[in-house]
């Protein structure tokens, strides 16, 4: 450890700054383009809401898109850590396993509308953008694939047809998940997962 990385200022040393800085900057960056989308943040509206210099904004990241993109990451990771949790339960059949997946996924999504206006909404502004917009539902529709080849009813089907219908699916569950961010919900968290397991359990018999 360098002695500059090792030097304790306000309790903390600069590693830990740096970390809490990076957090704030993830935080405002969810708040702001969440709320105001896209074309309505600035590099200065973050670092506002981060409480943060625009010095310390340029020390992580290159520009706005760059800490756009670390959010969808963040996103994604939580998404990930959720699923591995579901999705290892002990004690329960593939069905009930499955169920916990979508139970899991559809309370994240719906707690909080930030969440799903910047991986699914506000990620449409620019190619790169777009770009990983593409790679996050490309990752749900290889979870849903692997879902439904855990269900018995997937258990001898052809795998293309079960990324075909994943890929249907996790188009459908996004726009879902965009109307209910919007104030149309379709459904209730509740209502939602009990009809996606009947379409997956479907699905995975095509």
């Amino acid at each position: 450890m360098s002695a500059e990385t090792g030097r304790v200022w306000g309790g903390m040393t600069t590693a830990e700054r740096e970390e809490r800085r990076l957090e704030q900057l993830l935080e405002a960056g969810l708040e702001v383009f969440g709320v105001r989308g896209w074309y309505g943040t600035t590099v200065l509206d973050l670092c506002r809401t981060a409480k943060l210099s625009q010095r310390y904004f340029y020390d992580h990241f290159a520009s706005r898109e760059a800490l756009f993109l670390a959010v969808v990451d963040r996103i994604a990771e939580h998404v990930e850590a959720l699923v591995r949790v579901a999705s290892t339960a002990e004690g329960q059949t593939p069905a009930q396993r499955t169920e916990g997946v979508l139970t899991a996924l559809a309370e994240y999504f719906t707690a909080d509308p930030r969440i799903v206006r910047v991986a699914l909404v506000e990620s449409f502004a620019t190619e790169e953008l777009r770009a990983r917009r593409a790679a996050l539902l490309a990752s749900f529709s290889a979870l849903a694939a692997g879902l439904m080849a855990t269900l018995e009813e997937g258990a001898n089907a052809d795998p293309r047809s079960l990324e075909l219908s994943a890929l249907i699916l996790s188009g459908g569950i996004a726009e879902a998940l965009v109307a209910s961010a919007s104030g149309r919900a379709p459904a209730d968290a509740r209502e939602l997962v009990a009809h996606l397991t009947r379409l997956y359990t479907a699905a995975a018999a095509l």
